[in-house]
This record gives C-alpha cells, sequence and structure tokens, in this order.
C-alpha cells in the first residue's frame, strides 16, 4: 500500500481488518508494517487449505479497506502469499497416521 503524501499507519486498523474479515478467509492474525518511503505492507495469517484461498481472501479484504475503510487515500500496489513452509509440513504427518491433523497436535 502506498499513499502521497504518505498518510502514515491509520489508527485502529489491525482491529478494522480483523473486524471485516469473513469466516471464510480463516483470518488468525494481521501484521502491519510501515515502510520508510511511507507505504505500508499488510501480513495477513489464514489457516485455510489452499494458498490460493488465502491470497484470494488477503486481496479482498485491501481492497475493501482501500474502498471503503481506513486505508482511504492509499493504492494497492500489490498482493501475493507464501506459503510457510514448517506449519504445512505438519499438515503431512507421520507413516500409518489416518488422520492428517494428527500431526498437528502432536509435541
Amino acid at each position: 500500500m502506498c499513499s502521497s503524501p504518505p498518510l502514515g499507519v491509520p489508527g485502529g486498523l489491525v482491529d478494522w481488518l480483523l473486524a471485516a474479515s469473513e469466516p471464510a478467509d480463516a483470518l488468525e492474525h494481521v501484521s502491519v508494517h510501515a515502510l520508510s518511503d511511507g507505504a505500508l505492507t499488510l501480513g495477513f495469517f489464514h489457516v485455510t487449505p489452499r494458498l490460493r484461498d488465502a491470497e484470494r481472501g488477503a486481496l479482498r479484504l485491501s481492497r475493501r479497506a482501500v474502498d471503503e475503510g481506513p486505508l482511504r487515500g492509499y493504492a494497492l500496489q500489490s498482493c501475493g502469499g507464501v506459503l510457510v513452509p514448517r506449519y504445512h509440513d505438519a499438515f503431512i504427518g507421520e507413516p500409518g497416521d489416518d488422520d492428517p491433523w494428527v500431526a498437528c497436535t502432536r509435541h
């Protein structure tokens, strides 16, 4: 996200984003990073079965924040996602597991 002139981080942005998310987004966490040039980077942590679903949720929520929320005056520059390898590796399970979720609950 960027704005000209730089607008800073709007108060209550994280709370707004969490409240504006839809249940299907499975949004667990939001982080906001202000960059030195006045741009903002939003980090969304979605617990979804497919990266594509997380990316779509992040894009939908980002557009909503720019169009009707606290980020009016900002322009969306890019939106993309990455897998968190160790998190997704936990779903693979171990040999003999019948339930792929078992690996997530082991300590």
